[in-house]
């Protein structure tokens, strides 16, 4: 099971992810409580075990702006939020070849499944049709934010359409050391990816819930 620890601001805390066993961490570039700048990550960066990923979250549609970030910061990731845009995916493939592309699909927690299946297998289609993205993470939103929501989606309702998915599942959104076994169990995803939910406050990491999420991820996929 991959493990990726998103949101991260502290050298301190990345280093314990990858102590932990983590296979990412994850860094905020979107407006929000844990953005950080290409300059605070390569410094970060830097100091991290090479086999360690480094994953930029990114929701400006700018392709140029986002790889000058994934290099000035040292980057092996780019995960992007916002509807599947192939041009941006492409253009993203051929300027920054040695990074990982993530395309987040959101689930809306604030609207009944009927009112956005017909959306989320339209995007999944896509997604599988361009071979662009070598992962898909499936994340909670709501009419006002976009990622990070701290909010379980309806596991139920999206199962069968991430079976159709052709690139690895990560699932996000709402995940907690006391969740993430159950969220394994309904969704059978590749990775699980996680912030708010072992967290002290926004941005800055609890050691304790770090180490039971990453604990229970492996538990439950073994």
């Amino acid at each position: 099971m991959w493990v990726k620890i998103c949101g991260n601001t502290r050298l301190k805390d990345c280093l314990l992810a990858a102590e932990l066993g983590a296979d990412a961490v994850g860094f905020i570039f979107a407006p929000g409580k844990r953005t950080v700048t290409a300059k605070q990550v390569a410094a970060i960066a830097e100091q991290l075990p090479p086999a360690l990923e480094k994953i930029g979250v990114f929701t400006t549609r700018e392709a140029g702006a986002i790889a000058a970030t994934a290099r000035q910061a040292g980057l092996t990731g780019i995960q992007l939020h916002g509807a599947p845009d192939r041009d941006l995916l492409a253009e993203l493939l051929e300027t920054t070849h040695a990074c990982k592309l993530i395309q987040v699909l959101h689930w809306r927690t604030d609207l009944p499944a009927s009112e956005q299946h017909e959306r989320f297998a339209a995007q999944v289609e896509a997604v599988n049709r361009w071979d662009l993205a070598e992962a898909v993470l499936v994340d909670s939103q709501t009419a006002n934010v976009s990622g990070g929501t701290g909010t379980a989606f309806d596991w139920v309702s999206v199962a069968p359409l991430l079976k159709r998915l052709q690139p690895p599942v990560i699932a996000a959104g709402g995940l907690k050391p006391e969740t993430v076994a159950s969220a394994i169990a309904s969704l059978r995803p590749w990775g699980v990816d996680v912030s708010s939910g072992v967290e002290q406050a926004p941005g800055i990491k609890d050691a304790d819930k770090m180490r039971a999420f990453i604990a229970a991820a492996r538990s439950r996929s073994e």
